[in-house]
């Protein structure tokens, strides 16, 4: 046994922690932590790890029902790094001298044990005077061993460490770590389609498919699309990736079988180069074109645009996944992961985290178009929800357009780049200039439903509430879940049309604790229920989150509601339902 194993605390030691820091303030002010620590050093201690996923956590000891989905709710998530701080704070204050430590690694939900290093003259039980004079020489030791750190690495400074580039002699400027070639983002390769059998007259078209879909992928911008020869295509039957697959990322194949009366059975695969494996497939049986081969090919392309190239899509989902366990490294996707999180999660710590990646990151390659447009997007949530407001600073809605139009200036034909003019001129109350951006963003790219859900709630908040819900409802028929803010602005143009039933039914798919405007659309439909106690306890949440929602009700809603209606309705609404606030 080596000595790292044979340092491992003993199940007794450990349980023994656990029961000290389950019973420190830091945990009884919120049981629930306490329950989520108990339950994951108790599943490794009896040895079954496996049983830590997001869903059992959700299920057993959040009291989500069995229909849980941690794909669409991410408070696993939010709890998680809840726990990881006050775990922080437990270990900074009373449990500074505790002999085992337990952690929750980020990205993972399994904790370690380790026991802390202990000191020649340093114990537990060490007078207040003995660990200080301890403290101190230990202190002198480090300073001495960083000033020899320091002379090592000034003698070395000649010789840069690969892929890092260092500062011009003379300056003061610190060494980065080169950003690796390209955007940061993955590449699908599309081969042509393999064909077999004879087409008809009113059979859809093999040729005409595939370049419909290569340019409909070709404008959704978290991926880079590739197309590829036919002589570089694979062999029938063979799903090895050609040589010239090494540089992607992604390989999408399709296959076209015609029958005997010009029927196709279409079936497409989705391959994860780096292993070769099938990671999403979708046949499609008995296809004709009719008299409307365009509309047919419509219908294709807008079900495979929703599930593979969308925020949240199967490539997105996958991406994510290697970010969080290591696999993908490259720091601008890393970044737009924990940014796009931060959409859902609304954690202020992550929105401050991403916004500070997304700054450096845009600094370090000013080339980076869709960082821009996304720390447009922070800039944006920063004005809306107070989150991470710098006192003093350039106003988050100045700093957003100017990262808005520099995303339009890097890539003009990026829809996303224009939809983030669109929301940032529209918090500016710059109306006609928001709907035109919007209009451009839309004719970029009609596949993307997240750009129309957006243009949809946005026609709710300035008060027009039929077209804004027949937007909103074309936006969800691409088969994807609603994101929260959808259905907010769906419970808003119901509730404002006066169908309560329907407005309740949007408010109750939204379950984040964190969205605000979700808080608001549960207290409401609370109301209209008679549940006055949920009602207050989601105001009470609402203020927690932001208390200008609390001092000043109106000024708040006017943010996020250009119609007077809206803003009258409502506050009148949440007053009714117990949120004083300055009318």
């Amino acid at each position: 046994m080596d000595e790292a194993t044979s340092n491992l605390p003993a199940p007794d030691e450990v349980r023994a922690q656990l029961e000290r820091m389950t019973a420190s303030d830091d945990f009884n002010r919120s049981p629930q932590l306490g329950a989520f620590l108990r339950f994951v050093v108790e599943a490794v201690l009896q040895g079954k790890s496996d049983r830590i996923k997001a869903y059992t956590i959700g299920v057993d000891v959040l009291r989500r029902d069995a229909k849980f989905d941690p794909q669409l709710d991410p408070i696993v998530r939010v709890e998680a790094t809840r726990l990881r701080r006050t775990i922080d704070r437990y270990y900074a204050g009373l449990g500074a001298d505790d002999a085992i430590r337990i952690d929750l690694p980020r990205g993972s939900y399994i904790p370690t044990f380790s026991r802390r290093p202990t000191f020649p003259g340093v114990t537990a039980h060490s007078s207040t005077l003995d660990r200080f004079w301890s403290i101190r020489l230990l202190a002198v030791a480090a300073v001495a061993l960083i000033v020899i750190a320091a002379v090592v690495a000034l003698s070395q400074r000649h010789v840069p460490a690969p892929g890092v580039v260092t500062a011009p002699s003379g300056t003061s400027q610190p060494t980065i770590a080169a950003l690796p070639p390209g955007n940061g983002l993955p590449v699908l390769m599309m081969p042509p389609f393999e064909v077999s059998g004879t087409p008809g007259p009113l059979s859809i078209a093999a040729r005409s498919l595939q370049e419909t879909l290569s340019n409909a992928f070709t404008h959704f911008d978290l991926v880079n699309v590739q197309l590829e020869p036919a002589d570089h295509q694979a062999a029938a039957g063979n799903e090895a990736a050609p040589a010239r697959d090494a540089n992607a990322d992604y390989r999408f194949s399709g296959s076209v079988e015609y029958g005997d009366d010009g029927a196709a059975r279409l079936l497409f695969r989705l391959i994860d180069v780096a292993d070769g494996s099938i990671v999403w497939s979708r046949a499609f049986d008995r296809v004709l074109g009719g008299d409307d081969k365009a509309a047919a090919e419509e219908r294709i392309v807008r079900e495979l645009a929703g599930i593979l190239l969308q925020p949240f899509g199967v490539i997105y989902t996958r991406q994510r996944a290697k970010v969080l366990d290591g696999t993908l490294t490259d720091p601008r996707y890393r970044c737009l992961v924990d940014v796009i999180d931060s959409f859902s999660s609304f954690d202020p710590a992550q929105q401050e985290r991403g916004r500070d990646c997304l700054e450096q990151l845009t600094t370090r390659d000013p080339g980076f178009a869709l960082g821009f447009s996304y720390l447009a997007a922070v800039y944006l949530r920063e004005y809306l929800y107070d989150f991470g407001t710098r006192p003093g600073g350039t106003p988050p809605l100045e700093r957003g357009l100017t990262a808005a139009r520099r995303g339009v200036e890097l890539n003009p034909e990026s829809s996303r780049a224009y939809e983030m003019v669109f929301v940032i001129q529209f918090a500016r109350r710059e109306l006609v200039a928001a709907f035109d951006a919007a209009a451009k963003a839309i004719a970029l790219n009609k596949y993307d439903m997240r750009l129309l859900g957006a243009y949809g709630a946005r026609l709710i908040a300035d008060g027009d509430f039929d077209k804004g819900l027949a937007t909103l409802r074309q936006a969800g028929n691409d088969g994807t879940v609603r994101p929260p803010f959808e259905e907010f602005f769906l419970f808003l143009g119901e509730y404002m049309r006066g169908d309560v039933s329907s407005a309740t039914f949007h408010a109750d798919q939204i379950t984040n604790d964190s969205f605000q405007l979700g808080l608001i659309a549960r207290a409401l439909a609370a109301l209209a229920k008679g549940d006055s106690e949920a009602a207050t306890r989601a105001l009470a949440r609402l203020v927690t989150l932001d208390p200008a929602w609390r001092d000043d009700t109106r000024g708040t809603l006017a943010k996020f509601f250009y119609a007077p209606l809206i803003v009258d309705r409502l506050s009148s609404d949440l007053a009714a339902a117990g949120l004083s606030g300055r009318s």
